[in-house]
């Protein structure tokens, strides 16, 4: 009787997570949102840009593509300011001709 139940709670669980996996045809709805989703701002970033961004949320978490654009521009704009500050730097460091 043990085997039985103890096969019986095997199998329930197998089905249970087939069908949450979508093995039985079916598929989840995408998720709705009331904020909707608008990622940065062309153009120079602002730090209030950066505070204001609100990702769509699924059933894991974030939806990645969002999050990953939003990474790939922080990146590109982080990357734009250090070359910016290199550069002025280095013309703030080099000499300047005399004017008499």
């Amino acid at each position: 009787m043990t085997i039985f139940l103890l096969v019986l709670l095997v199998l329930l669980v197998g089905a249970v997570l087939a069908g949450i996996a979508g093995w039985f045809g079916g598929h989840m709805d995408e998720p709705t949102t009331t904020t909707p989703y608008t990622g940065l701002p062309e153009g120079r970033l602002a730090v209030e840009d950066v505070e204001s961004v609100r990702f769509d949320q699924t059933l894991r978490g974030y939806r990645m593509g969002q999050v990953d654009d939003v990474l790939d521009r922080l990146v590109a704009a982080l990357g734009e300011r250090d070359d910016e500050i290199a550069r002025l730097r280095a013309d703030a460091s080099a000499p300047h001709p005399r004017r008499d």
